[in-house]
């Protein structure tokens, strides 16, 4: 009788090994890490961040405009599946130059860490500070119509 017990206890012990490893496998993966900001995704739109940065644009960018111009944000690149990494392109009428952004939250306000600065090249932009941590991820672009005085999806 006591060799019929032996292989069923150990089907059993291997059904609630499997199922432990599986449970504890699903939990690691839904736990996500403290540094991800949810409010960004999830209640800041793109709007709002990209009326924001018209304004702080001059603040942001890692080099001055010339002959006492002023920066003007001409298209924003949304990382498609983020609402809170972005490149930003800008001008001053003389230069133009380029930001990866990573927005946040600071103190109740939105904040902005410039991770790349780009300066346009021959046929594309030339990284000259940072990390281009989404070189290849499909964009959103964004430009502004003074029409409608709004920022428009164009793809």
């Amino acid at each position: 009788m006591k060799r019929i017990y032996f292989p069923i206890i150990i089907i059993v012990l291997i059904l609630i090994s499997g199922g432990v490893y599986y449970f504890l496998k699903n939990k690691e993966q839904s736990v996500q890490p403290a540094n991800i900001l949810p409010i960004i995704k999830n209640e800041i739109s793109r709007e709002e961040i990209m009326e924001d940065c018209m304004v702080k644009i001059s603040e942001m960018s890692p080099v001055k405009p010339v002959l006492g111009g002023k920066w003007h944000i001409n298209r924003f690149w949304f990382i498609k599946s983020s609402n809170k990494d972005f490149y930003i392109e800008y001008e001053d009428g003389h230069i133009m130059g380029q930001i990866l952004v990573e927005a946040g939250k600071k103190d109740g306000k939105l904040d902005y860490e410039v991770v790349a600065y780009f300066e346009p090249g021959e046929n594309d932009w030339i990284l000259k500070q940072g990390e281009d941590k989404f070189r290849g991820e499909i964009l959103d672009l964004y430009e502004h119509s003074e029409e409608l005085n709004q920022w428009i999806k164009k793809n």
